[in-house]
């Protein structure tokens, strides 16, 4: 029987391409790894925009990632030209932290200089490197790597990792550090952008709250949003009932023009209008301006206005005064004029009938009236800017008393009023300048007679005060309201009496800055129904010139 061997075993043979798949396969697994830490480092940037924060984390990936002792990062101080470390993490941490280094000093500044990252094996052995940041903290640098910051192609910036637990970094490190760095790079310039942002948005809430002028926020229904501290004065009412509320009442405008105004404002348009506002008792006209705007990314129309009250105000007085100077100018000049002709026609016509005498002394009345007028409003301005040269000469109140009542006196019988006049004998003189207190008594005799009724007393009188002399001008008017007395003498302030008589505001004004350009005092005193004192005082003239004198 023949014996049948069984073929024997065949050698194993290996498979020729077991090892490049296992590389292949270590590849891809550390191109996985590689990709997680990148995924991992940029979802930091999401996570928060404080910058420090941002670092923190990035620093810490690094870390764990590289198997580093420490990592850290250092920005440029673009005043000094410094690095200052920012962040750091690791061992010595917290005394890294805000250490410098001067411009070019060790690893750090040669990247900032050169722009280029840099691997350093033995980090004592490199001439670069800085051993003051070791000799600070304790730590020992053994191997570092360094790598620049960048935004738009300036270096602002190093991240250093030290001493890996490998002993050295391998020939990817320094293109993931990059990568890290461009991360690191994007949070400065998002923090850059924010911290922009938070401060125009600041410097808007600053102006917004900040503003003398009320603003108003409305959403495109016209309901209000926002407003600022001045409109919430203006408007006398809480924040809390203000917004959310619709402000057509408020604006003092009809429905339909209010809805008319804002289809025109969420067209685009801008709208400027003159509005009547209710702030409390007072009603307020606003200069005010409208238009569309982006409030915190949602449309909105802002309401600003500018209160042009006193403006109008002025310039109705302005108009007023314009009329009542033409008028008072109109009169006197109308009395000469008339008086005038009068006169020719006795010289004629030969008529002695007519009292060519008296005519004469209306015409030199009404041009004494109309040259009172024109000096006034010529040393209006002289005086408030301080340019009158004062001409003093020594003077005798009684005088000036005689004078001015010599000039007012005619009005005062027309009248039928009684002009009475007090002055104590043996007064001193006092150092004026004569015309412009003249002036001054005959503007308070004028307007005395002015405001006093028919066969009513008006009163001049002259006495001294210790140091001062004091001239009072009273009358049996109807008196001053209490709500006029405190701008009685501004420029432009006028009284009116029952009879509706009106002056140019500029007689008690002139006369305030006449006395107080002697160094003197004006006031008055006044009660209802009972009549007017208008009080002022002139220092007396010095002991040489101040002998008694009986009149001059």
């Amino acid at each position: 029987m023949t014996e049948i061997k069984s073929p024997s075993p065949k050698p194993k043979v290996q498979s020729p391409n077991r090892e490049p798949d296992e590389r292949r396969i270590d590849a891809m697994r550390k191109r996985l790894r590689e990709l997680t830490f990148l995924h991992e480092t940029s979802q930091v940037l999401t996570a928060t925009l404080d910058l420090d924060s941002v670092l923190q984390s990035l620093m810490a990936q690094v870390r764990d990632y590289f198997q580093v002792e420490a990592a850290s990062v250092a920005l440029l101080d673009e005043e000094t030209g410094e690095l200052v470390f920012r962040v750091a993490v690791g061992e010595a941490a917290n005394e890294v932290v805000g250490l410098r280094l001067a411009p070019g000093q060790g690893v750090a500044g040669w990247v900032v200089r050169t722009g280029k990252p840099t691997l350093v094996p033995v980090a004592h052995a490199d001439a670069r490197f800085y051993r003051g940041i070791d000799e600070k903290t304790g730590f020992y640098t053994r191997t570092m790597l360094a790598v620049p910051i960048k935004v738009e192609g300036r270096t602002i910036g190093v991240i250093e990792a030290l001493n890996p637990a490998a002993g050295i970094f391998d020939e990817d490190a320094q293109r993931l550090l990059l990568a890290v760095a461009d991360l690191a790079a994007a949070a400065i310039r998002n923090a850059e952008l924010y911290e922009r942002a938070r401060q125009a948005e600041r410097r808007y809430e600053s102006l917004f709250n900040e503003s003398t002028d009320p603003i108003i926020v409305l959403d495109l229904e016209g309901r209000i949003l926002d407003l600022n501290q001045r409109a919430v004065e203006m408007l006398e009412r809480p924040r809390e009932q203000l917004v959310g509320a619709d402000p057509c009442n408020l604006f003092g405008m009809a429905r339909e023009a209010y809805q008319a105004a804002l289809r025109q404002l969420r067209e685009g348009k801008r709208l400027s209008l003159e509005m009547k506002i209710q702030s409390g008792e007072e009603t307020r006209i606003l200069e005010t301006h409208m238009a569309r705007i982006d409030y915190g990314g949602r449309e909105a129309i802002q309401w600003v206005g500018h209160d042009i009250s006193e403006r109008v105000a002025v310039e109705r007085i302005r108009e007023d005064l314009t009329h009542m100077i033409v008028h008072d100018l109109r009169n006197p000049l109308g009395s000469i004029m008339s008086s005038l002709q009068l006169i020719r026609t006795a010289f004629a016509e030969r008529d002695e009938t007519l009292p060519v005498m008296q005519l004469l002394r209306i015409a030199m009345r009404s041009g004494q009236k109309l040259y009172r007028l024109i000096d006034s409003l010529l040393d209006m301005g002289r005086l408030e800017a301080g340019e009158t040269e004062l001409k003093k000469i020594p003077v005798g109140p009684e005088s000036l008393v005689r004078e001015a009542v010599e000039q007012i006196q005619p009005l005062a019988l027309n009248k039928g009023q009684t002009l009475a006049v007090r002055v104590v004998p043996g007064l001193p003189r006092v150092s004026v300048d004569r015309n412009l207190i003249l002036r001054v008594l005959t503007n308070l005799l004028d307007n005395a007679v002015k405001f006093t009724p028919e066969e009513g007393y008006v009163t001049l009188s002259v006495e001294r005060t210790g140091e001062e002399m004091l001239f009072t001008v009273s009358d049996t008017g109807p008196g001053i309201p209490p709500e006029y007395r405190q701008r009685i003498f501004d420029r432009f302030a006028r009284l009116e009496s029952t009879e509706g008589l009106r002056g140019t505001g500029l007689g008690l004004a002139f006369c305030k800055l006449a006395v107080e350009a002697h160094g003197g005092r004006i006031w008055v005193e006044s009660e209802m129904g009972k009549g007017t004192c208008f009080k002022f005082t002139l220092p007396v003239t010095n002991s040489k010139a101040s002998s008694p004198i009986a009149d001059c």
